[in-house]
């Protein structure tokens, strides 16, 4: 089964998103929501679900101020949703699609992941295939993880974003700074990597976490801050809130008890990130990873290459994307 959950009213008409069979997602206005309505000022932080499994697609709202309405009713409890079915949270109103006959896992005999997997990215017709025969490398890290690498001229890192985002959400970190560029979206719903900072710090020195299926722009990001040393593409199967945290938690260095200065482990900045993962102490980089299932990045001593590190499934998932491996098995990384 999939359902595609589209706004059909107000500026944000036509931005939509796809579930599979055992999936949820969760709307609201704020970056707490799986998918974001931040114009929206009479939706709820966090509106309503939906979930959807083979026996159906369910919508639950979630303690919302101003209720959500099916076709013009107002709902209570878990209520199964039908094909046409309209949806009104606050001002915005979405329409509900369902496809029963689609297809809900994987390979074959392979069930669908659970939550967010899939998630169709936000201003993505649909990510053209990779051009034939793209092959990349395998290498095995003295830090544990698998590095896969590929060439930039054989297929760009923002079209490789996209292959991969088909299977995994996708989160951005940018340092705008670097890119010489205004960060998109409402400022007041900008979600800063440095939360410790005060406001007016955080707006100059702190890079930004994006969720791409909440934002259009994110394919010129990638190719913008390629070679700048300013983005860094994360993919993970845990939602937002929890990558956020994840990743709040893994860049703060606190000082030692009862000494509130710290530092900043740089994971942010692709030219501390690729080398941390190639080479840095396992435990240290299991840490780091806990919660993120791939991480693709540039390497600034190798500027016409990308690299996507993760666990040693990261290379079945380039090959879900249309890649094919080098022959021959894994090196060990020791450069």
């Amino acid at each position: 089964m999939r359902v595609i959950l589209e706004i059909i009213s107000g500026s944000t008409a036509g931005r939509k998103v796809r579930l599979t069979a055992a999936q949820e997602l969760r709307v609201g206005r704020t970056e707490w929501a799986d998918f974001a309505v931040p114009q929206d000022s009479l939706m709820s932080g966090v509106h309503f679900a939906l979930q959807s499994d083979f026996s159906g697609c369910y919508l639950t709202d979630l303690g919302s101020s101003n209720g959500t309405l099916v076709n013009g009713q107002p709902v209570s409890g878990r209520t199964l949703l039908r094909a046409g079915d309209e949806i009104l949270a606050g001002e915005t109103r979405f329409a509900v699609t369902i496809d029963e006959e689609s297809s809900t896992s994987g390979a074959a005999g392979e069930p669908a992941r659970t939550g967010s997997v899939g998630r169709r990215l936000a201003g993505d017709a649909g990510s053209p295939a990779p051009p034939k025969d793209v092959r990349f490398s395998v290498e095995a890290c003295s830090s544990g993880l698998t590095l896969c690498r590929g060439n930039v001229e054989q297929l760009p890192p923002d079209e490789l974003a996209g292959l991969i985002g088909r299977q995994l959400p996708m989160y951005l970190m940018v340092d705008f700074r670097k890119l010489g560029g205004l960060p998109p979206g409402d400022a007041a719903q900008r979600v800063y990597l440095f939360s410790w900072l005060p406001p007016e710090a955080a707006a100059a020195a702190s890079p930004l976490v994006l969720a791409c299926q909440d934002t259009s722009e994110w394919r010129p990001l990638i190719a913008q801050g390629w070679g700048n040393d300013a983005v860094v593409c994360l993919f993970s199967h845990q939602d937002k809130t929890a990558v956020v945290e994840r990743l709040r938690d893994a860049v703060r260095v606190k000082g030692k008890k009862g000494d509130s200065s710290g530092g900043v482990l740089g994971i942010c900045w692709p030219s501390v990130l690729a080398m941390l993962l190639a080479h840095g102490p396992p435990a240290l980089v299991r840490r780091l990873l806990s919660g993120i299932d791939a991480v693709l990045v540039e390497l600034p001593d190798l500027p016409d290459t990308w690299q996507v590190y993760g666990e040693s499934a990261v290379t079945q998932l380039l090959e879900k994307s249309g890649l094919r491996p080098e022959g021959g098995e894994p090196t060990t990384n020791n450069e």
